[in-house]
């Protein structure tokens, strides 16, 4: 009888620690944005300097991977680089990477052995560290992906210069995460969302506020409030990248890349 009660009285405490434990909410495990550089790639890489703290750490050996990192020397995020050349007879080779903030970016090896740094319309020499320190950065740093993973999805204005904006997350981190934004520029606040509609007919992306309308099929755009509705003029956000990243005022801080500051 006593081994009887005894068994119950275990199947009850572990019927009980079971549902303690589902009813506590379930964490969701943190996104990876590590990105570990293998040995054999840091090979290949070297590190410079602009001699005022920020280091670059690039692929000296013109790999398809593009291996281009910014940072402090301790944490270094990766660059988007999307063009460049190199000519292996003269030992020169430049790499072009995504900066808003500028209407160009890129890096170069020159000749002779001299580095540059292109941030829109100004030059700036970099310097390359010594074999001895850089291999102190490239095994000591932590390397993560690239830092800014927002893009621009919409941008319109009425006759008063107020601007509506909307951002998302970019297609490698989803698509989705949509903000809306509005305001003058310098100015612009975020209006929460209370839901959104995208279908073949267009998109509205609704606020406590009222709502912003993109028609499809007229590309046309208004603000809705209640019963005023007020058209806009739609801003082709690839045509205003620099404005978007600056001027609006939308993004504060650094997005991660060597010509933030330029």
């Amino acid at each position: 009888m006593r081994a009887l009660f005894r068994f119950a009285a275990l199947a009850s405490v572990l019927a009980f620690a079971a549902s303690v434990a589902d009813a506590k909410p379930k964490r969701k495990k943190p996104a990876d944005d590590n990105d570990p550089v293998p040995t054999e790639a840091k090979r290949g890489m070297i590190v410079l300097s602009d001699g005022e703290g920020s280091v670059i750490a690039v692929d000296n050996s013109w790999t398809d991977d593009h291996l281009f990192y910014f940072g402090d020397g301790k944490t270094m995020y990766r660059q988007r680089v999307f063009g460049g050349g190199a000519d292996g007879g003269a030992g020169t080779w430049d790499l072009s990477f995504w900066s808003p903030r500028v209407n160009q970016a890129s890096i170069a090896q020159q000749p002779k052995g001299t580095y540059k740094l292109y941030c829109g319309d100004q030059t700036i020499a970099l310097t390359k560290v010594s074999d001895t320190d850089a291999k102190k950065v490239l095994d000591a740093a932590i390397f993560k992906k690239a830092l800014w993973r927002r893009q621009a999805q919409f941008l319109a204005r009425d006759d008063n210069g107020v601007y509506y904006y909307v951002d998302r997350f970019r297609d490698e981190f989803g698509g989705k995460g949509h903000r809306i934004f509005a305001g003058q520029k310098g100015a612009m606040k975020e209006m929460p969302m209370t839901n959104l509609v995208s279908d073949s007919k267009g998109e509205i992306y609704a606020t406590k506020s009222g709502e912003l309308r993109f028609i499809t099929s007229s590309n046309a755009a208004m603000w809705v409030k209640g019963k005023d509705k007020t058209e806009l003029t739609i801003v082709p956000p690839e045509d205003n990248i620099p404005m978007i990243y600056g001027d609006l005022g939308v993004y504060d801080g650094s997005l991660g890349t060597p010509c933030d500051d330029y």
